[in-house]
């Protein structure tokens, strides 16, 4: 081969080496280069992780919700006729509030002993309408007030509601019935038979915190009536003596009261008993109450 020749053939091969060398050379730039961003980008996702972390577990609190308000209220209760009438009186246990939020529906129900009026209690800030209930001990709905709407309670501040006032047409009564009956074989017999030897009977009842009660017992023996008895608590009819198998029976309004029951023999008071009848809704009373003697000067051993 003639000498140019072998010596184009050099150049060519020459040539060919150092474009693979170059091609080489800008593959391995690229992929430093392309690993180097992945590797930064790696590293800031990496951090911003971190710092994100850290604020969760050391930092930034959520906002904390506004602090409530408060509502208080005063309640009574009343005959149709304008008089007060006390809770006991009609066997409530609880003045019951419910508050519906006007922007989310939500109920909010807070009750207070119906003796403790007025009564106050946290409630969270917004626009309510607010209904309420007199209810018994077992959450029978005794009656209701006057709906308020539109209360708008605000967050620190003390909202007072209008007065409420519960209406009762006529008041529930509950039938009360009562035996007298001491030691002795019978109540109106001599001592000589074997009796107390009671010849006349006087009973006053009143309420505990409302004074007298004059009621009128019905006497009865088995299935006959035998006499009325008026209470009067200034000036107690004496009654025939009333024998231990009678009944007295009345209708009492509910209530705490206190019966005092006498014993007479002659004009002297030689049996008595003093006692609390408590009278409460849905179940009548039946009390038997013993009379004790009294030693009293002219009463027989």
């Amino acid at each position: 081969m003639p000498i140019h020749a072998r010596l184009a053939v050099a150049v060519r091969a020459k040539l060919a080496r150092a474009r693979t060398h170059a091609t080489g050379l800008a593959h391995t730039v690229r992929r430093s280069l392309t690993d180097g961003i992945v590797c930064g980008f790696r590293t800031i996702v990496a951090v911003l992780a971190a710092l994100t972390a850290l604020l969760y577990v050391s930092g930034c609190p959520a906002p904390a919700p506004p602090a409530n308000g408060s509502i208080s209220v005063t309640w009574s209760i009343q005959s149709l006729g304008g008089l007060p009438v006390t809770c006991e009186q009609v066997g409530a246990h609880s003045a019951a509030l419910r508050l519906r939020n006007r922007s989310t529906s939500a109920i909010i129900a807070t009750a207070f002993p119906c003796a403790n009026s007025p009564g106050t209690a946290p409630i969270a800030p917004g626009s309510y309408d607010v209904s309420f209930l007199l209810n018994d001990s077992s959450g029978v709905v005794l009656g209701t007030g006057s709906d308020q709407a539109g209360v708008s309670i605000a967050s620190g501040r003390l909202t007072q509601l209008a007065p409420v006032i519960f209406t009762f047409g006529a008041l529930p009564k509950i039938t009360v019935a009562l035996k007298l009956a001491t030691g002795a074989t019978t109540n109106c017999r001599p001592a000589s038979s074997g009796g107390a030897g009671i010849t006349g009977n006087t009973i006053v009842l009143a309420r505990t915190d409302d004074g007298c009660a004059p009621v009128v017992f019905t006497r009865q023996r088995g299935a006959e009536q035998s006499g009325t008895y008026q209470v009067n608590c200034s000036s107690p009819e004496i009654a025939p003596c009333i024998e231990k198998d009678e009944t007295l029976t009345t209708q009492l309004q509910l209530g705490s009261y206190t019966l005092r029951a006498r014993g007479k023999i002659g004009g002297v008071d030689c049996w008595m008993r003093d006692d609390t009848i408590e009278v409460r809704s849905g179940s009548s009373v039946a009390r038997t109450l013993g009379l004790m003697r009294t030693g009293g000067a002219g009463c027989p051993p």
